[in-house]
């Protein structure tokens, strides 16, 4: 769900970009039109005749023939508002009355190959769009000669290698997006050059190195995501200089140190995502000032202290993410209140814990999924939480929680209590309903489960029982298990673990996961013979 809205907001952020429609045409055929009628200069026409060697369409294959040439559904130079090779006058008088290429797109037309380093003759390139395709090989330097360039979007690629410093010299560059390829290396030192850039978008790659301070003179910069890489050191104080910032998302990489009180400065800020680095220190008192918040999410972390009271001031919140941090105290009661917040996620509390909010407090209007684990909740749970109109997800797991399971909890779509000490008898809408299958009582009911009509394939467990290790995106997830002992536990600290409930982005199809469909009437399944450590919980 998470990672919908990730999806959702980035691409309302975006400029909405138009598709094609129309016959298809190959493009050597439209070149050669070109040509014959003098419309562009004799380098161009070559750059586009290399352009069309070296990319290269497998939409086109067919049973009958094996030509891969790109198809185009517009004459290039066309007038047509969804031609993919757009041209326009140019100022340049050695070219007489010739025209220049101002954009060209060719997004999610299949494409294999690579980019060849003549792109960089289109001297007059405003719009390069190469993204959804099968392009692989490096991005190349000559890209940085487009000093005209305000768009480039090469993501959703198989791009590899590491980013031209020689594209921080596109001072009109606007949008830069190499999302969701195979690019490795360092963040360019100097950012001087990209005073225009509003939208950087590096995410699902695998750069490493820090995050360059130079990022402040970035003045104009309105989204950056940096998501899932491997980028080290601290967060920049540069970064609260970016006043524009909308978006910042640099969770799942290996920072590290205290959050910098200088991203308090970022009043216009509305999406802040910290989860899965290793921050460490209190949530700055400065960041009181973020009231324009719709998601803060800093789980994953080694975050401490007391949770910050002035949460209560983001009225516009949508979701808070506390989950898997080291803080103590209570959450201050007005929270649940919020009239936006769908998403309220809190683990790990103590010193005294969380307590529930008292029923006094304005029913939530929109909290959609509400996890407090391992909050240290004492006490019974409170009816009135069943009655929140849109709740749908709950764990409580992992508390003191006493008494019985309410009634009103019967229309929850998913609730977790397990380890608490429930008593009374549990609810028949969770043991006769099939449609409850993803309700988990409490471990303290098991003696009652087994004494009840329960489908014979209750769960699916997982559990990494040794064999080879196992590569996920960046690093190694599950290391090789050899070992004969019944007991093994990692000697490393790269495992991953789950922070809450059924939190998962594994891939269950790797063959390192042992997988064996518990009853719910077996007390002890052969798995757990030689079963190791495992480092993501499904249960």
């Amino acid at each position: 769900m998470m990672l919908i809205c990730r999806l959702f907001v980035l691409n309302f952020l975006l400029l909405w970009q138009p598709g094609t429609g129309g016959a298809n045409t190959s493009i050597n055929n439209r070149i050669d039109d070109i040509e014959r009628n003098g419309t562009l200069p004799e380098y161009e026409v070559r750059a586009l005749r290399v352009l069309s060697q070296t990319l290269q369409s497998s939409s086109t294959r067919t049973l009958q023939s094996s030509s891969t040439q790109l198809p185009l559904s517009s004459p290039i130079c066309s007038e047509d508002l969804y031609a993919e090779i757009k041209c326009g006058s140019t100022d340049n008088t050695t070219n007489g009355a010739f025209r220049s290429v101002t954009e060209i797109n060719l997004r999610g037309k299949r494409l294999d190959g690579s980019i060849h380093y003549s792109i960089g003759l289109f001297k007059n390139l405003e719009i390069l769009y190469l993204y959804y395709n099968q392009l692989s090989g490096g991005i190349p330097s000559t890209l940085g000669q487009l000093q005209h360039l305000k768009y480039l979007d090469l993501s959703s690629n198989s791009l590899t290698g590491s980013i031209p410093p020689s594209l921080t010299k596109l001072q009109n560059l606007e949008y830069l997006l190499l999302s969701s390829n195979d690019l490795d290396g360092t963040i360019p030192t100097n950012l001087k050059g990209l005073q225009s850039l509003r939208l950087l978008d590096l995410s699902h790659n695998k750069l490493t190195g820090p995050i360059p301070d130079s990022i402040g003179y970035c003045q104009n910069l309105t989204v950056m995501d940096l998501y899932n890489n491997s980028l080290s050191g601290r967060i920049p104080k540069e970064l609260g200089k970016l006043s524009e910032l909308r978006y910042l998302a640099l969770d799942d990489n290996d920072l590290h140190g205290e959050l910098p009180k200088e991203l308090g400065n970022l009043i216009n800020l509305l999406f802040l995502y910290l989860t899965a680095n290793n921050f460490n220190g209190t949530i700055p008192t400065t960041y009181e000032d973020l009231t324009n918040l719709r998601v803060f999410a800093v789980g994953g972390n080694y975050l401490s202290g007391p949770i910050p009271g002035y949460i209560e001031k983001w009225v516009n919140l949508t979701a808070l993410v506390l989950i898997g941090n080291n803080f103590e105290g209570n959450l201050p009661a007005k929270t649940f209140s919020l009239t936006k917040l769908r998403k309220l996620w809190v683990s790990d509390v103590n010193n005294p814990g969380i307590s529930f909010p008292p029923e006094v407090i304005r029913e939530p209007n929109s909290l959609f999924s509400v996890v407090l684990r391992n909050c240290n909740i004492n006490g019974p749970i409170p009816k009135y939480i069943g009655k929140w109109p849109k709740l749908s997800y709950l764990d409580l797991s992992f508390n003191n929680l006493n008494g019985s399971i309410p009634e009103t909890f019967r229309n929850l779509t998913k609730l977790f209590l397990t380890r608490n000490m429930l008593t009374g008898e549990l609810p028949s809408w969770i043991t006769n309903n099939p449609n409850k299958s993803t309700v988990h009582p409490t471990w303290s009911f098991i003696d009652e489960i087994k004494s009840k009509k329960c489908r014979r394939k209750h769960n699916s467990l997982f559990i990494n029982s040794g064999g080879e290790g196992c590569i996920l995106r960046k690093g190694s997830l599950f290391i090789t298990m050899t070992s004969i002992s019944s007991f093994n536990l990692s000697p490393s600290d790269d495992w991953a673990y789950s922070y809450a409930g059924d939190y998962l982005t594994t891939n269950f199809q790797c063959q390192c996961f042992s997988k064996e469909l518990v009853t719910c009437e077996i007390t002890s399944a052969k798995a757990n013979i030689d079963n190791n450590f495992s480092p993501c919980s499904s249960l």
